[in-house]
């Protein structure tokens, strides 16, 4: 694949991956300005970039490695998020969310190895049937995000997280969506 195409698709995948990621969550302060907020996702994406390339493009990554990564992501919105993000960082359910579509668009297309999970949301928490959890408000931290994962991977039976999304993937409404 050229490096043009590889890059029109990397940018696409981070577009939606913020998008799932952010439009059913407040997550700008009132006040922030559209460049402000242009470039936190740039920052934003360039790090998403690099770890998956250096890190997940490399070698499978760990369940472990998964999390830390969901934390740092976490981290680096705080640094660059101070004043411009309501509670001043993108909350966990928020950053595992853009994480896990991201690998999972990556994986998709061969970029990298298949990721360790899958993304938390109200699609797959439904597939999985848990139905007291909302992805927006109940994962504040890496023990409820634990806690979620271990749940869904009791519906899964042999297959792994991610393929186990792959398979019983359903966009919601797709009737209004489809194309003519």
């Amino acid at each position: 694949m050229s490096n043009s195409k590889e890059q029109f698709l990397k940018t696409e995948f981070f577009i939606f991956s913020w998008k799932a990621a952010t439009e059913h969550n407040l997550v700008w302060n009132k006040n922030t300005t559209d460049k402000a907020k242009g470039n936190f996702r740039k920052n934003i994406k360039i790090f998403l970039e690099d770890k998956l390339s250096k890190v997940y493009g490399k070698r499978k990554v760990t369940e472990e490695e998964h999390i830390a990564n969901i934390e740092e992501l976490q981290s680096v919105s705080e640094n660059l998020g101070k004043g411009l993000l309501i509670g001043d960082c993108l909350n966990f359910g928020t950053c595992q969310k853009l994480l896990n579509m991201m690998c999972k668009y990556y994986w998709c297309v061969g970029f990298i190895e298949e990721p360790p999970h899958l993304p938390i949301d109200s699609i797959n928490l439904e597939n999985a049937g848990i139905r007291d959890k909302c992805w927006t408000k109940d994962i504040n931290d890496k023990n409820d995000y634990k806690e979620i994962i271990d749940g869904i991977r009791i519906k899964t039976g042999s297959l792994s997280l991610s393929e186990w999304e792959i398979v019983n993937w359903k966009r919601r409404n797709s009737l209004r969506h489809k194309i003519h």
